[in-house]
């Protein structure tokens, strides 16, 4: 129990040190709808190693959208992890902020891992899993 508080403690901090300065970070459009929400990768996040990749993005709200807990946001930062040779893509975290491209207060984080997905062919995933699986390993 207490090896797992770490590991998540320690993908909380990597993600809240990849994701500081959201506001100042160089957004690339990947995609989205026009009338619900724009797409936005951070290449800088980019950290390859072997055949995987991690790419922090954004998804920035045209209107309001708010928490299960009821607090508002205009836009949500996640850091994923992708498996450019199985393409597969996995949340590592996500922060909610009240103002648009991860301007504002965090209203909401979690640090939990979700499970693997296939990249679906021509979906805002594949848009993000070519970005980061393009780069260069370290």
């Amino acid at each position: 129990m207490a090896c797992a508080m770490r590991s998540t403690r320690g993908i909380l901090s990597l993600s809240l040190a990849l994701l500081s300065g959201n506001a100042a970070a160089e957004w690339t459009r990947v995609g989205g709808d026009d009338t619900i929400y724009a797409a936005f990768a951070d290449e800088a996040t980019i950290r390859r190693n072997g055949t995987m990749a991690r790419m922090s993005g954004a998804y920035d709200f045209r209107k309001q959208d708010f928490t299960p807990e009821g607090k508002g946001l205009y836009s949500t930062v996640v850091l994923r992890e992708y498996d450019c040779e199985g393409r597969q893509v996995r949340l590592l975290s996500s922060i909610d902020f009240s103002g648009h491209m991860g301007a504002g207060d965090a209203v909401s984080t979690s640090a939990r891992t979700g499970r693997w997905e296939p990249i679906v062919r021509g979906g805002v995933d594949e848009a993000y899993w070519k970005i980061a699986c393009a780069a260069q390993p370290r």
